[in-house]
């Protein structure tokens, strides 16, 4: 077996496949109606890791393909140097997010987000949380218009273990260092017409 951080092991599977969280036991089964909350929509993103399902993960996305996931800074450049094409740099100010520190983050966008999950989804034989990351209410952070109306949340996931098994080898995450910051906003289900909240920003700040 082998034992990674979490920098590491997504990054790994990324380039070598071209994120990574599973619910825990009795996680309802009502569909996307779940995402009428933050948290509900976190538990979805797991399971949808835990299923393997594209489908599940590709609802979480935005309509209109703003959704970007950033690499951790510690990352970057390996990742960079590997798939230079693939990614592309963005200014975060420090007015920007709570939980994300300022500087230039690599990032890519909807497209290659869900081409990147179809090969994790179709080539892992096993996607399993050990221990799932805690994701404490007490810690989200509202954007509200002057109308008072919630636009966005702000929050993060930390700690938990997931490991990944491809044929005879297992990658696992570690426990402790780990930090996953979402930037949710609300959309319109075109299905029935429930605002639910999807993911429009996703950080991967973990430290190796």
């Amino acid at each position: 077996m082998r034992i990674l951080t979490a920098a590491a092991l997504l990054p790994l599977v990324l380039i070598s496949c071209d994120s990574l969280f599973t619910p825990p036991t009795g996680f309802p089964e009502d569909g996307s109606s779940i995402r009428t909350t933050p948290q509900g929509t976190i538990h979805y993103l797991f399971r949808a890791y835990e299923d393997k399902r594209i489908d599940l993960f590709t609802e979480l996305l935005p309509k209109n393909g703003t959704y970007r996931f950033f690499i951790s800074p510690d990352f970057s450049a390996t990742y960079a140097a590997t798939h230079s094409t693939d990614a592309i740099i963005a200014r975060i100010e420090e007015s920007q997010y709570t939980y994300v520190r300022p500087g230039a983050y690599y990032f890519w966008g909807h497209d290659s987000e869900i081409a990147k999950h179809r090969r994790l989804f179709n080539m892992a034989e096993t996607i399993e949380f050990i221990e799932y990351p805690i994701v404490d209410e007490r810690d989200f952070r509202y954007r509200i218009t002057a109308e008072n109306e919630t636009t966005h949340v702000e929050l993060r996931a930390m700690a938990g273990e997931l490991c990944v098994g491809f044929r005879d080898t297992l990658f696992c995450t570690q426990k402790e260092g780990q930090m996953q910051v979402f930037l949710l906003e609300r959309e319109v289900d075109r299905r029935t017409g429930n605002r639910l909240w999807v993911i429009k920003d996703w950080f991967d700040l973990n430290t190796i």
